[in-house]
């Protein structure tokens, strides 16, 4: 049952792969992925998001939450970006 596990949730990847698998910016996305640099971006992400959830819990209104995702958002998307 793994085994089928593993291959549906592969699916996606796999799908990226064959429909960009020819281009020159897909490869450059995925060298640049495995850098220190990007990994350590992606670790500052993951506070960003663990601050956020954090703080959800104190301010519960919906109004509140959709701020807290949309910032933590934009900041992410600020800090992964290829050309920072």
């Amino acid at each position: 049952m793994p085994v089928l596990i593993s291959r549906i949730a592969g699916w996606p990847r796999r799908a990226m792969h064959w429909l960009c698998g020819g281009r020159a910016d897909y490869a450059g996305f995925q060298r640049r992925k495995f850098t220190p640099a990007h990994r350590a971006r992606r670790m500052l992400c993951l506070f960003v998001w663990s601050g956020a959830a954090i703080l959800m819990p104190l301010c519960p209104s919906p109004g509140c939450v959709l701020i807290l995702i949309l910032i933590a958002t934009f900041v992410s998307f600020s800090l992964l970006d290829e050309q920072a």
